[in-house]
């Protein structure tokens, strides 16, 4: 089994990447997400957007992979290499998470029936010298840490943009492969070769355990009520105001009227989505200082009001395994 761990920051777009990844290649995958907060939001993405190949969806959020949870991680790994037993499995580590330590903790179990591969971390190309400023060790540590960097979200930023943004990133990590080009541009033959390229020197044998204090909280509500299109509008003007704390990062999805919504929100920037399929009606939000009673307030009305602090959110391993056949 070939493991390629994706990293990247809260909001980078990891998983709409290992969804191009997945359908470019239609090979027979394992995904291995590792949620932050306690309710997961983008295994439901993978599950409608991956529509070739053989794949498994696996979620954690049991803690980081990196750090807290690593023990659970490691085993977790050895038990899908001898059960679920797929060519390839990509892990997709929390936002928050150091990529060196996550490589770490996989190098621990590998042997001759586990290879880890070269690992990727995507960039979100508006955000890094703000990111480098704000989040420096976790940042640069997933920066330092890949052998290949994706900038995203610089499709129509122009050529002298991008190469300030390469030159960032070539600064912290002068031996990584960087695409400024949105990787939807690469040929197929590009995706394959990332479940072929082997990794570099620069994976720390043994992980060290990233501080607690220095992560940003996560708080998830599950059960909301949105009125309106209109009022999710209006909701997500006053999140990237700051009208409910500093938060970096919240995505969910609601039923609105007969409508299933997708939103999100990440540096200052949201959107809202109409999108097939279920909509459970789950939020998260990451940053620091979240009001979470303020939250609650807006986000429960009528008889979910009421029901909201005996509502309870979970703490679970793995959640689902969704096996998909071309």
């Amino acid at each position: 089994m070939k493991v390629l761990v994706i990293s990247g920051f809260l909001g980078a777009g990891k998983t709409t990447f290992i969804k191009e990844l997945a359908n470019r290649t239609g090979r027979d995958i394992a995904i291995f997400e590792n949620e932050y907060a306690a309710e997961g939001v983008d295994s439901t993405i993978l599950e409608e957007g991956i529509t070739n190949g053989e794949v498994d969806i696996l979620e954690v959020s049991k803690g980081c992979i990196c750090c807290s949870a690593k023990g659970d991680f490691t085993e977790s790994v050895l038990t899908i290499a001898n059960s679920v037993d797929p060519e390839i499995l990509i892990v997709e580590p929390t936002g928050v998470g150091k990529l060196s330590n996550v490589l770490g903790n996989i190098s621990r179990i590998e042997y001759d029936r586990i290879k880890l591969l070269a690992p990727v971390t995507i960039v979100d190309g508006k955000s890094v010298s703000r990111y480098i400023k704000d989040f420096d060790e976790i940042y640069t540590d997933q920066i330092k840490s890949a052998s290949v960097i994706l900038v995203s979200k610089m499709e129509n930023a122009y050529p002298e943009e991008r190469e300030h943004v390469k030159a960032l990133l070539q600064k912290i990590n002068p031996d990584a492969e960087i695409i400024t080009d949105h990787y939807t541009q690469m040929e197929d033959k590009w995706f394959h070769s990332l479940y072929e390229s082997a990794r570099g020197a620069n994976v720390t044998p043994f992980a060290v355990a990233v501080e607690a204090e220095k992560l940003p909280e996560n708080f998830s509500l599950r059960g909301i009520n949105i009125p309106s299109v209109k009022e999710l509008t209006c909701f997500m003007e006053d999140l990237i105001r700051g009208e409910y704390g500093d938060i970096i990062r919240t995505k969910g999805h609601a039923r609105i009227n007969s409508e299933a919504v997708r939103f999100e929100a990440a540096d200052l920037l949201y959107s809202i989505t109409g999108v097939s399929g279920k909509a459970d009606n789950t939020v998260v939000f990451i940053g620091h200082n979240i009001k979470r009673q303020k939250l609650r307030k807006k986000l429960f009305t009528g008889a979910n009001a009421a029901n909201a602090a005996l509502r309870p959110v979970s703490d679970f391993g793995f959640t689902r395994k969704i096996r998909k056949r071309a």
